[in-house]
């Protein structure tokens, strides 16, 4: 059992040290594999966080530039 649990220890760290610098020191295929599966987890997790909608604090002032500006084109 101590061996098992030891041996998913060490394949977990390998794991990670796989997707999170793989593509820096391994050879072509592998490091291609490592930025995709590394790219593909920001995907999922950026996926997985709400889209906030932050409102532009300009977007009022522009609306009344534009209408101060249509009632001075209209006399």
């Amino acid at each position: 059992m101590r061996s098992l649990k030891s041996l998913l220890t060490v394949g977990f760290v390998f794991g990670l040290i796989f997707i999170w610098i793989g593509d820096v020191f391994l050879p072509k295929p592998l490091s291609t594999i490592s930025k995709n599966t590394r790219t593909r987890i920001n995907q999922v997790l950026i996926g997985a966080t709400p889209n906030p909608k932050i409102k532009n604090p300009n977007d009022g002032l522009k609306k009344q530039a534009d209408e101060a500006e249509q009632k001075l084109v209209t006399h």
